[in-house]
């Protein structure tokens, strides 16, 4: 019983490594690739945290209304104490109280005599008083605070009309994310793109080594062949030797093509941004449909559609330079709560209205120009790569047509290579030929059908390329199983 226990472990076991091994060594599609590489790629991330900070700037630029609020403090210590100017209004104050004093006395004896002082009498009032008040007033001027001094308090600045610039601000940071979307698209459609042609690659390269092992199962049976007939001294050893060597290329050539592989798996490996230790296994081989598209027009280029976003981007640039020439208002408040040994006494707040408005700036007309002419060059550019896009979209069609008749040729010329094949095999058994005739009816085969696949990748490569131009790279998945 505890045999029977053990051997049913093993045989559970033997079964889990078989289905994992299923599992891991499982084919993986092109969605699966892209989708990963899409997930994955250095490039396509990079994008993603650019429309991110861009997105944020948006909300930043969303709250340039509200007002500005800054919480203001210090220390200050100045050379020397301040002092008021006393000898600098000396000569008024000299006089004016001179004039007081003859004023009053002239007054008072009036109110007693009913008659005015004499004239002599004010100028003996008017010159003692200008006297005494010159020899009492000081000959210096007095410090009225200390060399130092602390102030804290809040001041709040609310913009109320800018000319413009925080609406053409905030439209410019709108259109610098939907610039960063056309550079993820762009991004997202070139990657897709080169991780498709990497995987046509790969197919072909698939199809090759089938063909190549069916190729080199072929030569072996035709070395043992060729070793019966040399046993039976129908044939010369050289032509043995012929089929040795020839099994021997086909191996070598075999053995090429799945380096190539797994060179190509490492390369896809490098796109869709995964480590090159990670197991990844393709099968597919390349699919014989060469089906024509329905040609449309390339009106989703994403590189296109980058332009435009950069054109309306410099045309928000224009709009924020010309604002530039009008006036800022702002309504301004102040409110000091601690004010300690300050040399004079103010007013705890104030509130205001402040306009800032800069009528002469020598650079604004080469700022002006400079807009214009960015958005002049986006155009041009525009202009330029639609020209592009059309041209490759008229070729990609023509090579898809040429192509696919191609295609078509060399599949019937393989077909018939596999006629010859089994003509000239069949001619060996009956010693009608030689066994260098098999190896080179073979080979003749074997570069035929490579001279056909050859032709079929071109056609999905063509076909990929369309798709990118036209801004759909991802239709691909519906022509690759």
């Amino acid at each position: 019983m505890y045999i029977q226990i053990i051997r049913f472990k093993k045989i559970i076991l033997i079964c889990f490594v078989l289905v994992s091994a299923n599992i891991f060594c499982q084919s993986v599609s092109l969605q699966q690739c892209i989708n990963n590489a899409l997930k994955n790629n250095s490039a396509i991330k990079l994008a993603e945290q650019s429309l991110e900070t861009r997105e944020k700037l948006v909300q930043s630029n969303k709250n340039n209304n509200l007002p500005k609020v800054d919480l203001l403090g210090g220390y200050n210590y100045i050379g020397e104490p301040i002092k008021i100017n006393l000898q600098q209004v000396k000569g008024g104050i000299v006089e004016g109280s001179a004039q007081q004093s003859v004023s009053s006395a002239n007054s008072v004896y009036q109110q007693i005599t009913g008659n005015a002082l004499p004239q002599t009498v004010q100028d003996v009032i008017y010159q003692t008083s200008k006297d005494i008040i010159n020899a009492v007033y000081p000959n210096y001027n007095p410090a009225i605070a200390k060399q130092s001094y602390f102030l804290a308090g809040v001041f709040v600045r609310q913009p109320i009309y800018l000319g413009g610039k925080l609406n053409a601000s905030q439209k410019l940071s709108e259109q610098q994310v939907e610039s960063g979307k056309a550079n993820l698209k762009s991004s997202k459609d070139l990657i897709t793109y080169n991780i498709t042609l990497q995987y046509i690659q790969i197919m072909y390269l698939n199809s090759m080594i089938d063909k190549q092992q069916k190729s080199v199962a072929s030569l072996h049976q035709n070395e043992k062949y060729a070793e019966n007939l040399l046993k039976s001294e129908i044939i010369p050893p050289y032509q043995k030797n012929w089929a040795d060597i020839a099994k021997k290329q086909g191996e070598t050539n075999l053995k090429n093509l799945n380096l190539e592989k797994e060179n190509a798996l490492l390369a896809l490996k490098d796109l869709m941004g995964v480590s090159l230790d990670e197991p990844l296994e393709i099968t597919e081989k390349l699919t014989e449909n060469t089906e024509l598209p329905t040609f449309s027009n390339s009106e989703n280029n994403a590189d296109i559609k980058l332009l435009q976003s950069k054109k309306t981007e410099a045309e928000t640039g224009l709009m924020i330079t010309k604002s530039l020439s009008k006036p800022n208002i702002f309504a301004i408040g102040n409110y000091q709560f601690f004010r300690k040994d300050l040399p004079l006494i103010t007013p705890p707040w104030l509130v205001g209205i402040e306009m800032q408005w800069t009528v002469f700036d020598p650079e604004r007309r080469s700022r002006n120009q400079a807009s214009e002419s960015v958005i002049k060059e986006a155009d041009l550019l525009i202009e330029q790569k639609q020209k592009a896009v059309n041209l490759a979209t008229r070729v990609a069609q023509n090579k898809l047509i040429s192509l696919k008749e191609q295609s078509e040729t060399f599949d019937e010329s393989r077909k018939q290579s596999y006629i010859t094949t089994e003509m000239v095999r069949k001619r060996l058994e009956n010693s009608l030929a030689s066994v260098k005739d098999v190896n080179d009816v073979l080979q003749l085969q074997y570069e035929t059908e490579k001279l056909y696949y050859t032709s079929l990748v071109a056609y999905q490569t063509a076909l990929a390329t369309y798709f990118f131009i036209n801004g759909n790279p991802e239709n691909m998945i519906n022509y690759i199983p």
